[in-house]
Parts: C-alpha cells; sequence; structure tokens
C-alpha cells in the first residue's frame, strides 16, 4: 500500500464531522486517488490517523460552505473553496476501524 505523496489540504469540522474539498475540484489529483483507494492517512494537530474517505454531496455542501468561510475568512482563496467546482469534490474524512491484535 502507497500513500502517495503528501497533500495540504483545507479541512472544516460541521457536526463533528472533518471535511476537505480539492481546490481544482474533480479534477484534484489527490480527490480522484481519495474516491479511487477510499482510504488514506492524514496528519492533524500532530497525529496521525488511518482514515477513510467518503464524497458527500447535498444539503451538507451549505453548512460546510459556512465552515470555510469561519475558519478561512481573510484567505484569498476562499471563494474558490467555496465554488461549485470545489463544492464537487468535497470528502468526508472518518476514522479507519483498525483490526485488534
Amino acid at each position: 500500500m502507497s500513500y502517495g505523496t503528501p497533500t495540504w489540504i483545507w479541512s472544516v469540522a460541521v457536526d463533528d464531522a472533518l471535511y476537505v474539498r480539492g481546490y481544482n475540484g474533480q479534477s484534484s489529483t489527490w480527490y480522484q486517488a481519495a474516491v479511487r483507494q477510499k482510504a488514506g492517512r492524514i496528519i492533524a494537530a500532530g497525529i496521525t490517523k488511518e482514515v477513510r474517505f467518503e464524497p458527500v454531496d447535498g444539503p451538507i455542501n451549505d453548512r460546510i460552505d459556512a465552515a470555510y468561510r469561519a475558519k478561512y475568512s481573510d484567505s484569498p482563496y476562499l471563494q474558490p473553496m467555496i465554488s461549485a467546482r470545489a463544492r464537487s469534490a468535497t470528502i468526508r474524512i472518518m476514522p479507519r476501524e483498525t483490526p485488534a491484535p
């Protein structure tokens, strides 16, 4: 199993779930890999976790947009991250169950 090249991504939390988006939409290399492999590894706040990736769509995207606005309000990249292109590449990140030793 290969985790590929580490990639910096913008994340937001909504209702205790973590979401990320592809800046370049569904053509983002990491988005395509996440959808294809459905799993990976993230490092956040100094903690490494094995995770599952699940594409999302629908009304939750409005709440994800609000979370991006609140967290990244001063960034020039905010508008692209709440665009239709990025919304189409929204992923929910969930902990992956690991087998007991």
